[in-house]
């Protein structure tokens, strides 16, 4: 994937209505950005090894396995080091998993844009 010196911001997810909300965030936050959309555990091979990527936002719905899981093998497997945000429920300790799988950080669904916003600007400020 080419991005022409743009960050590459990768979204893990299959709901529809969640990439649409997070494609007005990045909008909103004025960030010439290239999106690479995923949905499965299998699309971690997509990102090239040579890819720079700037953000990784995780969806707790995906395919293949649990959203937790997918954010350990991009940290430890894929050794991804930039910053991943993590949409989830908060039953079952849904922070402190997410935290300890390799998140940067965890937003409770059901989510109010405005609190993602000043996460995402200030990741690339």
């Amino acid at each position: 994937m080419e991005s022409h010196n743009k960050p590459i911001i990768v979204i893990f997810s299959i709901n529809l209505v969640f990439i649409q909300i997070i494609e007005r965030i990045m909008e909103k936050a004025n960030i010439n950005h290239t999106l690479l959309v995923l949905n499965s555990f299998s699309d971690i091979k997509k990102i090239s090894k040579h890819d720079t990527i700037s953000l990784i936002l995780v969806d707790d719905l995906i395919i293949g396995t649990s959203s937790l899981e997918l954010i350990y093998n991009l940290r430890l497997g894929n050794k991804i080091l930039c910053p991943i945000i993590y949409f989830g429920v908060s039953e079952h300790d849904g922070e402190k998993k997410s935290m300890s799988s390799g998140a940067s950080h965890f937003i409770v669904k059901p989510f109010n844009p405005s609190i993602v916003l000043p996460i995402i600007k200030n990741i690339f400020a």
